[in-house]
């Protein structure tokens, strides 16, 4: 039982009435501190502990299940803007509760922070609470705490961790250091250790390599400044590693870390440039956050990176490096007049694309691609598909061979179906034909999105589809099945495979098929993309 239960009663059973009163929320068992409490082993978070008390509620009606701390990320990395009229309304209840903590005025303000997003609130909430002048802060502590230790909702812990954080008390780090671990809380848990005495870096340190999705990037981006050498040294080699995308930190530890002086050292270790071509890969990528066209050093450290691999490079992932950069180089259609004011003039680019052709010309490489293609260790089979391409090598009977192997594995009918030709593409309709289920696939149209190990076959389909757009007449049959898949993306499938074969090359009554699958079709957007085909219409 809580602080405010055991001070002001909580409901519980009325011993005179017939029927037990509903446990609060904070009640109800285990709340996630225990669940996570008991869930962290050795310093970290195990599998079992990722899903949280709270999981079913929170994702009721909803057939995306979003990973841990992901709807914060893609708020504050995304979306921007706070909930001002939220934060006020919030403040209000907090502010009741602090003049009467009663337990109804208790739920009042649970309710509230269930009804929004603490993430798009506490900013100005907590502006505000700065200049309210009535507000009792012991109390405002106790519900906090209760909040943290005894919700058994997400929202109304990370409200508890954020205000506890205001207090800095010495007494909460420990807490912080539990429900940090959970990369839904990580946000909240690394800004209240920031605010806290001691040496909150070595305590954000600690828990960034504890964390590997959201919450590593939300603490490395707060670890981006540091001057001290052991952190910026990790930065470099592991801090940029997260389950969300490299591209969000690469800028971040490129420039926190100091990679321009770490290449610029006479030797460099092979940990330290293979982390530097993960690096770098993903700057020439772009994406969610600052790229190489906003980093000042990337021409400096590319020419380094080149000039260490010249005599180094003997992995594909070397390989690979060097490849991103020459496709990068070799971009004609790029504004390199603009980027030549960051150190990319005409010279080095000339220079540095002839340096990437001769290292990729390198007889070695072959072999090892080879080699990996027959791996049965998955991340190696992958890393020698992608150098395979740069070299020119066909995989198909490698992914053939894979497949067959594994045909309940959609990516391997995915790559299978991208990699066939002409020749190829009855081979992979006919086992199609023999290896998925196609009878339970095809149980009619529904609103289902396909995500789930119950799926499989109809993800595997959907692999299928895809390629049969390059292959007209092939796959009839696993076209009329996908039209009749519960999975929307199976149907959108089927109906792009037809629209890029063109009419001429339906089977006869194709056209009676559509019209019947129409009538039949749930989704508005389905049904006007099924005109089109009709129409003879592309699809977008």
């Amino acid at each position: 039982m809580g602080i405010f239960d055991r001070l002001f009663g909580s409901g519980g059973t009325d011993k005179g009435a017939e029927e037990p009163i509903p446990a609060l929320p904070w009640e109800r068992k285990p709340s996630i501190y225990e669940h996570v409490e008991t869930h962290v082993q050795a310093g970290k978070l195990v599998d079992d502990g990722q899903d949280l008390p709270d999981e079913e509620q929170t994702f009721a009606g909803s057939q995306i299940r979003w990973a841990a701390g992901a709807m914060d990320g893609v708020a504050t990395h995304h979306m921007g803007g706070s909930d001002g009229d939220g934060a006020t309304a919030l403040l209000n209840v907090v502010g009741d509760y602090c003049k009467a903590p009663s337990v109804e005025n208790k739920l009042k303000v649970y309710e509230r922070i269930m009804q929004t997003r603490t993430v798009g609130v506490i900013d100005p909430f907590i502006q505000e609470l700065r200049q309210t002048s009535d507000i009792n802060f012991n109390r405002l502590y106790e519900l906090a705490k209760s909040f943290a230790i005894e919700a058994t909702d997400r929202e109304p812990v990370k409200l508890g961790i954020a205000l506890l954080g205001l207090f800095r008390e010495d007494q909460d780090r420990e807490l912080f250091r539990t429900l940090g671990r959970h990369d839904e809380f990580t946000l909240f848990c690394a800004v209240a250790l920031a605010n806290g005495e001691g040496d909150p870096e070595q305590e954000l340190w600690e828990l960034a390599k504890s964390v590997h999705g959201w919450g590593r990037v939300h603490i490395v981006e707060r670890l981006a400044k540091t001057e001290d050498p052991a952190i910026k040294d990790w930065l470099l080699r592991e801090g940029y590693k997260n389950s969300v995308m490299y591209e969000y930190l690469a800028y971040t530890c490129a420039t926190g870390g100091g990679l321009l002086s770490a290449l610029e050292r006479e030797n460099v270790d092979a940990e330290l440039l293979a982390s530097s071509g993960d690096i770098i890969k993903a700057l020439l990528s772009g994406g969610p956050a600052e790229d190489i066209d906003t980093y000042d050093d990337g021409a400096a450290v590319i020419e380094h990176y080149l000039n260490h691999l010249r005599a180094r490079a003997t992995s594909i992932p070397d390989l690979l490096g060097v490849a991103a950069v020459r496709s990068f180089l070799a971009n004609a259609e790029a504004d390199w007049e603009g980027r030549s004011s960051r150190g990319w003039t005409p010279e080095l680019r000339a220079s540095l694309l002839e340096q990437c052709n001769k290292a990729i010309e390198q007889p070695l490489w072959r072999q090892l691609v080879l080699k990996g293609l027959e791996s049965s260790d998955e991340q190696a089979f992958h890393l020698a598909n992608q150098a395979a391409s740069i070299l020119g090598i066909d995989t198909w009977e490698y992914h053939w061979k894979r497949l067959q192997a594994e045909p309940t594995d959609s990516g391997r009918w995915f790559h299978t179906m991208q990699c066939s030709g002409p020749e190829h593409v009855g081979a992979v309709v006919d086992f199609a034909m023999r290896a998925l289920p196609l009878t339970a696939i095809a149980k009619g149209p529904a609103q289902e999105l396909g995500m789930g190990k119950e799926f499989q076959p109809h993800q595997c389909l959907g692999s299928v589809l895809q390629g049969l757009q390059a292959f007209p007449g092939y796959g009839v049959r696993l076209i009329e099945v996908g039209l009749k898949s519960p999975v929307v993306s199976n149907r959108n499938g089927a109906l792009r495979a037809l629209a890029a074969w063109g009419k001429m090359n339906w089977p006869q009554g194709m056209e009676a098929t559509l019209a019947e699958t129409m009538a039949q079709e749930p989704e508005k957007k389905v049904r006007e993309s099924i005109q089109k085909v009709i129409d003879g219409e592309a699809l977008d």
